[in-house]
């Protein structure tokens, strides 16, 4: 088969027919469909812990066999005629002006065309052209070529290395389309909620920033915040997210120790202990001396302590903030369990079932404040991108194995392990 693009021609792609049903089929190549298009030939494609969703059968029925997957590497081979100075892209994302064939890019795992009032509020996971990649509703990543809707604001171009100047590896450039976005957001939605701002930024309460009244404050003798003896976090799910996400919360709280003598403590939880090594691993490869292994009790000088636990060891009342990637009611109901008064539980676990698993006393009793949805990756690239290169050693060895299109067994027990929680994150090489 050709690796050369054309509308009429034939492709290899990952189609998911039934519930645990993975078949690799050939089928018809995408074809430009409006003038704000792109086809990108797919060089690396990842399989995510949200396509179990879909593998698994709790997303829904659905008439016909779609394409699946939604993190892509790939190059632009055709454009639609919104592109091009000459094509009328004055005013509209830099994308139509700037976009050319042949160049490398990413694209955020949802359309996101940066022009409506969704995308001008930084809110792209809800953009009003919205459409998510491998779903029935658009053709996935998981094949030779991939049709792009709104290109100009949902593709991404390829980093560079700021040291080398050269192209950021697929296999870690890979992250920004969907992973390391979202762990961010996750820890983002925590330690910037107005609950911890008293515990984090405690100066602020005199300027009126949080809930507490700066002449309420003024009449409190207990110990401030710079002088609590360690707060506490949690990270529930190290699959690839998650791990994304202990990463992000790990880089945030680095630096706030420059702003406070507060230690952190944070809980990294896991049913699978295979994981929590392979987390430890992942934050051992940092290299940063503020950041320790040990336990909830280390003392010391000021940094961030990790502890690697399996939910049955986790104590109950401890965390000021939880980050819940794994969308399941018993990580919810685990997250409540260990928070606070007023504790923050940041969600980005993808949720199906129906029923939410924490009595609203639980909630009322507790003061909890929770924080769902989405990632808008687009909105948050630049921040994630940043982080990526602050702590890029804690990715070289993320992507354990990519699978090729050579054979179809091999595509389906990559879908088999990963459903098992066998190993770390999975890409598809569709040319190989």
């Amino acid at each position: 088969m050709s690796d050369q693009y054309s509308a009429e021609g034939i492709q290899k792609a990952i189609r998911i027919h039934g519930a645990e049903d993975i078949r690799l089929e050939d089928i018809s190549s995408p074809k430009i469909e409006n003038p704000d298009d792109a086809i990108v030939k797919v060089l690396l494609a990842g399989l995510c812990g949200s396509d179990l969703h879909i593998y698994r059968g709790r997303e829904g029925n659905f008439s016909s066999p779609f394409v699946m997957g939604h993190e892509l590497y790939g190059e632009i081979v055709a454009l639609g005629p919104s592109f091009g100075a000459d094509n009328g892209s004055t005013g509209r994302p830099k994308g139509y002006s700037q976009y050319k064939v042949g160049m490398k890019v990413f694209a955020a795992f949802s359309v996101s065309c940066l022009e409506c009032e969704a995308c001008s509020l930084g809110q792209t996971s809800r953009c009003t052209e919205s459409l998510l990649f491998g779903s029935p509703s658009l053709s996935g990543a998981q094949a030779q070529f991939v049709r792009i809707p709104k290109a100009g604001g949902t593709l991404i171009e390829a980093p560079v290395d700021e040291n080398t100047g050269h192209e950021i590896a697929p296999s870690i450039g890979i992250l920004l389309a969907d992973i390391l976005p979202t762990g961010y957001f996750a820890a983002k939605q925590a330690l910037e909620h107005p609950n911890l701002v008293p515990l984090l930024h405690p100066k602020l309460i005199s300027a009126g920033i949080g809930f507490i009244d700066p002449a309420y404050a003024s009449e409190v003798s207990a110990s401030s915040a710079d002088s609590v003896a360690g707060l506490t976090f949690a990270v529930i799910g190290l699959g690839p997210v998650g791990v994304c996400a202990l990463v992000a919360l790990i880089d945030r709280l680095i630096l706030q120790l420059n702003k406070t003598s507060t230690n952190f403590n944070i809980m990294a939880i896991d049913l699978l202990e295979s994981r929590r090594v392979d987390a430890m691993n992942s934050i051992r490869r940092l290299k940063d001396d503020r950041i320790r292994i040990g336990s909830l009790s280390s003392k010391g000088n000021p940094g961030v302590y990790i502890s690697f636990l399996a939910p049955a060891d986790v104590p109950s009342d401890t965390c000021v903030g939880v980050l819940e990637v794994v969308g399941h009611p018993s990580s919810l109901s685990l997250a409540a369990t260990m928070s606070k008064p007023f504790g923050v539980i940041s969600s980005v676990g993808v949720h199906s079932f129906p029923n939410f698993p924490i009595p609203p006393p639980v909630l009322y009793n507790k003061n909890l404040s929770f924080a769902f949805g989405r990632c808008p990756v687009r909105a948050l690239l630049p921040a994630a991108r940043s982080l990526l290169a602050r702590r890029y050693s804690a990715f070289e060895m993320f992507v354990e194995k990519t699978i090729g299109f050579s054979a179809e067994n091999d595509v389906k027990e990559a879908y088999v392990r990963y459903n098992r929680g066998e190993g770390g994150k999975i890409c598809f090489d569709p040319w190989r």
